[in-house]
């Protein structure tokens, strides 16, 4: 089964979901959103990550192009994995970036880096779960851990306004 012709009815409220969180917490503070449809828009992710789908480079080239619209913005498209129980290096986060869990459990730990901050902003640490997308803005710290097995994250990353995929 072609998990591509399966998602697409979904990934507009998906997308949709990731994109009023955006307009929500943009460029201040991180965010959890639990988009709507996500069961088949990562089995469709993960199958274009597998190569399992016919149609796997125009399912993340849609899911690019569909959401930097929404945006108003390009929009980078990348996969990282993440072993069990392995602790990434501390990544400054440069740019407005959505990690879009597809597979495990991870524990995401950010700190802000810059003094522009609110004081009140410390670190957040979330568990994140098959399905959910975590808002990390550009200027945090950011250290992923996996839990009991290999994750698979999606990562979304936002670049220049005006133009997209």
């Amino acid at each position: 089964m072609d998990a591509g012709a399966d998602f697409r009815p979904d990934l507009a409220g998906f997308l949709e979901d990731i994109e009023w969180s955006f307009r929500t917490h943009g460029g201040r503070s991180a965010a959890v959103v639990w988009p709507q449809g996500e069961a088949s828009v990562v089995q469709a992710l993960v199958a274009a990550h597998e190569g399992t789908e016919s149609s796997a480079g125009e399912t993340v080239h849609l899911l690019a192009r569909d959401f930097g619209e929404l945006v108003n913005r390009h929009v980078d498209v990348g996969y990282r994995t993440v072993p069990a129980r392995h602790v990434d290096e501390e990544r400054h986060i440069t740019t407005d970036t959505f990690a879009v869990l597809l597979k495990g459990v991870v524990e995401v730990q950010l700190s802000p880096r810059s003094i522009d901050r609110p004081e009140e902003m410390g670190q957040i640490r979330h568990r994140l779960l098959v399905g959910e997308v975590l808002y990390i803005p550009a200027g945090f710290n950011c250290v992923v851990s996996g839990q009991h097995r290999f994750a698979l994250i999606m990562e979304l990353t936002l670049g220049n306004r005006g133009t997209w995929s």
